[in-house]
This record gives structure tokens, sequence and C-alpha cells, in this order.
């Protein structure tokens, strides 16, 4: 994979935040638009593909997120939107499930649907 400058973009964005982000978040985010929309998905598909970055996704759209040393996995709220860093605990389940089945496992993504407790609390008020 070759590093273009745009790349570098993309990549230094996502770096430097806490919070998963769509494509649209990260096109909207670059000094001047300094690439189109496209350029970016293609790009995200190429990290994914590449196993720098991962991916969640809520409501049809995609959130990513740059691949840290320690996986981790989010829950996210449905009534606020707001997501949840979890630690991962599946990778020996999904190791040995591999094993198994002769499965070469490139990468897993997990993410978890619920409501929050201010979400929960506003639904019991109601």
């Amino acid at each position: 994979m070759r590093m273009t400058s745009q790349r570098k973009s993309i990549l230094n964005l996502l770096s430097k935040t806490a919070q998963p982000k769509s494509a649209e978040m990260i096109f909207e985010e670059l000094p001047n638009h300094t690439m189109n929309l496209s350029t970016v998905y293609r790009s995200l598909d190429t990290f994914f593909a590449q196993g720098i970055i991962s991916k969640s996704t809520m409501q049809n759209t995609s959130y990513y997120y740059i691949n840290q040393k320690n996986h981790h996995h989010y829950m996210i709220c449905l009534g606020c939107q707001k997501m949840y860093e979890m630690d991962c605990h599946l990778d020996h389940i999904a190791q040995d499930a591999a094993n198994e089945h002769h499965f070469k496992i490139t990468h897993h993504d997990m993410t978890v649907y619920g409501y929050c407790a201010d979400c929960q609390q506003k639904n019991i008020e109601k």
C-alpha cells in the first residue's frame, strides 16, 4: 500500500480522536476539503483491508477508528448515539473456533447496541 499525503491526512485525523468517525465526519474535518468524499471512502476501505483501522456500523453508517494494541469494541446507545469503548475478550474464543475449522482470521468486529443509563432513565420518566 502506498502512503499518499491524502491517506496520511486521514490517518492523522483518526489518530487524534478518541471516538470513531464516519467517512462524512472525516471529510468535513479535512482542511479545505483537500480531497473528495470518494477518496476518503476508498482510503478507509484500503486501511480496513490492511488491518490498520476497524469499523463499527450503526444505522447503516460505518464509523472508523485506528486499531490499537489493546483491541477493543464499542457499545452504542440507540437513544443518544453515544459510543462506549469496551475491552475485547473474544480473541481466544475466535482463535479456538478458527483452529477447529482451519480458518485464518484477519480481523473481527463486535458492536453492542442498547441504552445508556441516561437514556434508560429518560424512558422510565416518560
